[in-house]
């Protein structure tokens, strides 16, 4: 195992059954596996308290793999297209554009990776992807010279969190909304509480996972509340960032996708150097350097 603690075998069986059942993989072909880091952080852990609780989240721990990212769009679409607000302008194109707020502009992001995956073979099952004219745009700038052009735009995105990404987006395309364009928000997973904030400003969200509050969700109150306790100590002692206790913006996900997304709690992905490796890793030290 990773780190210099030892996890007992009795959480190792735990976290061993949890995987085999979520059939996610226990080896792999590099040297730091999942399961590996996993177990290191698990034995990090102050307490078995701590343990217990992790161990009983991670039941509900959603992992969306890159090789799963068509299936989930394919399905987040068709309840678009099946939808009675689905009222496309037929003399004008279908715009698709990344999920973007104005400082995420020209930044290699999850919803621009999904722009690709919109060009597939299986996007063709779609009547509108096959009749329809589509313009996949690669940020929402382009859209302010094709705004005439536009009879309905779908804003893409492979996960929801807080909806403040969302907002920011919806903000920037104001001119859009301002000319009564019709605006959706298609995501793979979305939270809760993510699409409420977002419906204030009456713009749907189609997705085809909706999670809610991993512990204030999903517990009694007063059991919520002791184990939100547990979850901010775990925080505390794994040095996560100040106010990212429960994830960001209290978000308590319980998702990983190409990428954790920092909504998730943090002790499924939050490293520094006092610290063992963690198992959703998502540390900066891969960069993507622009021009």
């Amino acid at each position: 195992m990773l780190g210099k603690k030892v996890l007992s075998d009795k959480y190792v069986t735990k976290l061993y059954t949890i995987f085999k059942q979520k059939k996610w993989r226990i080896r792999e072909n590099g040297n730091y596996s999942v399961f590996d880091r996993f177990c290191s952080r698990l034995a990090e852990l102050e307490n078995d308290k701590e343990r217990d609780l992790i161990i009983e989240l991670t039941n509900e721990f959603l992992w969306i793999k890159s090789n799963m990212y068509e299936e989930y769009l394919l399905t987040a679409l068709k309840m678009l297209f099946d939808s009675k607000e689905w009222e496309p302008d037929k003399d004008k194109n279908i715009y698709i554009c990344p999920l973007l707020p104005p400082n995420d502009f020209g930044k290699l992001k999850s919803s621009t990776y999904m722009l690709y995956l919109c060009q597939s073979i299986l996007m063709r099952t779609y009547f509108e992807f096959q009749e329809s004219q589509i313009r996949i745009c690669e940020t929402p700038e382009v859209l302010k010279i094709h705004q005439d052009r536009v009879g309905s735009l779908i804003l893409i995105d492979d996960f929801i969190g807080s909806g403040e990404t969302a907002l920011g987006c919806l903000e920037y395309l104001k001119f859009l909304k301002d000319s009564n364009k019709k605006i959706y928000i298609v995501s793979l997973v979305a939270q809760e509480e993510g699409i409420n904030n977002i419906s204030k400003e009456n713009v749907s969200v189609f997705t085809a996972l909706t999670r809610k509050k991993a512990i204030t969700d999903t517990y009694p109150e007063s059991e919520a509340k002791e184990k939100i306790e547990v979850m901010e100590n775990i925080s505390k002692h794994l040095h996560a960032p100040k106010g990212m206790e429960l994830g960001y913006a209290d978000t308590e996900s319980l998702v990983a996708m190409i990428k954790t997304p920092n909504n998730t709690f943090p002790v499924y992905w939050y490293e520094n150097k006092k610290n063992t490796y963690a198992p959703f890793v998502r540390k900066e030290n891969v960069k993507v350097i622009r021009s």
